[in-house]
């Protein structure tokens, strides 16, 4: 019996050494398993750091290029508001032209840049007007008005004006560009008289912006003449040559332009 218990004694002693000689080992193996995972962490949070960055920097180049195209696109919108603004302004409601000749000197001299209205639709006695007008290429009063040193200036300007009616499609009237003032409307009665007066319904008109007589084209227009419910009457500032409605007769409203609102004269250009 003593001597079994000595022998399990023993054993228990043994197995307690045997403990004891292991358990430094033990420690030294979790010491380096700890160091190596001290130094694994902080790549890991690096590793991660850098990845953040990389996703950071791609959706803040992306947040560019989002910015970028907005902006384009709101330039092209603004682009487009803006053609479509001068496309209604100068083809709707205002036109440009070049006074083609001197019928409207002083006030107006050939060359210079006219401003007109196009939405008028009642003309009344000393409005200035642009009208076309078809005349006859036979008579020499209308090559002689026609003929002027702006012909060649203004030849550029016709050329693009054809090619806008041909884009645009508008109808305006055909014929030849003309500028003159109206001195009587719709149902009025013009007469010119021998002595260079101009009647209308039998008054004697007084133009204190006129300083020439009105002397009658001979053969062209019969008097006293009465005008229709769309027409005008029109002179020239010019009165001892201009081309105007002693020629060619009333101006039709269809064959108006417009009514002009400024004038840009050409020695200020």
């Amino acid at each position: 019996m003593d001597e079994t218990t000595n022998t399990s004694r023993r054993r228990t002693r043994r197995i307690v050494e045997e403990r004891q000689i292991e358990e430094p080992g033990s420690a030294d193996e979790k010491d380096i398993a700890g160091a190596v995972q001290s130094k694994t962490e902080p790549e890991v949070a690096e590793k991660g750091r850098l990845a953040g960055t990389e996703d950071s920097k791609r959706a803040a180049a992306a947040r560019k290029r989002k910015k970028y195209l907005r902006q384009f696109r709101n330039l092209l919108i603004r682009f487009a508001t803006f053609l479509l603004i001068i496309y209604i302004l100068f083809f709707h409601i205002v036109g440009l032209t070049l006074m083609p000749r001197e019928d409207m000197t002083p006030r107006i001299d050939a060359g210079d840049l006219l401003l007109y209205y196009r939405l008028e639709s009642e003309f009344r006695a000393q409005d200035v007007i642009v009208f076309r007008k078809q005349i006859p290429d036979e008579s020499g009063a209308v090559a002689s008005g026609t003929e002027s040193l702006t012909s060649r200036i203004v030849g550029a300007g016709k050329w693009v004006d054809r090619q806008i009616r041909t884009l645009f499609h508008r109808s305006i009237p055909e014929g030849e560009l003309f500028v003159a003032r109206v001195v009587a409307a719709a149902g009025d009665t013009v007469e010119i008289t021998d002595d260079e007066r101009l009647l209308v319904n039998g008054n004697s008109m007084i133009e204190t912006n006129i300083f020439y007589s009105t002397p009658r084209y001979e053969g062209e227009v019969e008097y006293p003449l009465v005008l229709g419910d769309d027409e005008v009457f029109v002179l020239a500032d010019k009165r001892n040559s201009g081309v105007d409605s002693r020629f060619f007769g009333p101006v039709h409203k269809g064959d108006i332009l417009g009514t002009v609102i400024t004038i840009l004269r050409r020695n200020n250009l």
